[in-house]
């Protein structure tokens, strides 16, 4: 027995990495628990990171906050079935993951100004999942309508614009 306790120092002191290399991911290995449930609940459709190459999935990473510019595009993103049937039932815990998709994977897309969702929201919107048969061209027009938003309002915004 008295080789076995001799040889356990020996052993633990194996079992700690002399140095840990840094990740290929700045803050890959800390992440959030906003991220951790963005990562479980949406990241395997969406991407780790947002991006979800070329399927019928939508992209969100640069994409996303281009349906906030209008007050139907904001609703949409909660109203989507993914959203308002995922299994993060708390709705804080989604209006978080959902402020986390704008403002860190939206980039610039999301629009200046955007205010974050609330639990209320996201409470009353998910009672009302978007079920409708003509789901990618409702999606369509929608976006259409909001991009269009998000142009005037840019346009606007700029010298000598508009406003």
């Amino acid at each position: 027995m008295a080789g076995v306790v001799s040889l356990l120092p020996g052993v633990l002191a194996l079992a700690e990495p002399a140095h840990a290399a840094p990740d290929a991911v700045p803050g890959a290995t800390h992440l959030d628990p906003v991220r951790v449930t963005y990562l479980s609940h949406c990241g395997g459709c969406h991407g780790i990171e947002g991006r979800s190459g070329n399927t019928f999935v939508p992209m969100l990473r640069d994409h996303v906050g281009a349906f906030a510019c209008t007050p139907e595009g904001r609703e949409y993103l909660i109203r989507v079935p993914g959203v308002s049937m995922s299994l993060i039932r708390d709705d804080q815990e989604l209006a978080n993951v959902m402020n986390f998709i704008m403002f860190e994977l939206g980039g610039e897309s999301t629009p200046p100004g955007f205010k974050p969702y609330t639990a209320a929201e996201v409470h009353v919107w998910r009672q009302h999942p978007l079920s409708v048969p003509d789901f990618m061209q409702r999606r369509a027009d929608m976006l259409a309508r909001s991009l269009s938003a998000c142009q005037a309002s840019r346009a606007q915004a700029k010298p000598g614009g508009a406003g």
